[in-house]
């Protein structure tokens, strides 16, 4: 992911506070202060802790679906090949 630059690049005497943290890191000779922690509020700690849905379910229902469509493409299939060679009635 690429991060904005404050300063398009346009001779920033501030290039090196531009660079993601991690390549500043990497490169500093000095241990980078660590950012503010922020509290948690209850709600966020309860959407973490609920359990994301499993991708084994969701393409469950995606095969399900596909099931489904082709049925309903099969029966109708089925009908127009029924109206199709049907003997016609007495008119």
């Amino acid at each position: 992911m690429v991060m904005q630059n404050r300063h398009d690049g346009a001779q920033s005497h501030d290039w090196w506070d531009d660079l993601p943290p991690a390549v500043r890191k990497r490169f500093s000779c000095r241990p980078l202060p660590e950012p503010p922690q922020v509290p948690s509020t209850p709600r966020i700690e309860q959407e973490a802790a609920r359990p994301r849905p499993g991708i084994m379910r969701d393409l469950g229902r995606v095969a399900g679906l596909f099931l489904v469509v082709a049925i309903a493409n099969l029966l109708f299939l089925l009908l127009a090949l029924i109206f199709i060679f049907s003997e016609p009635g007495p008119h």
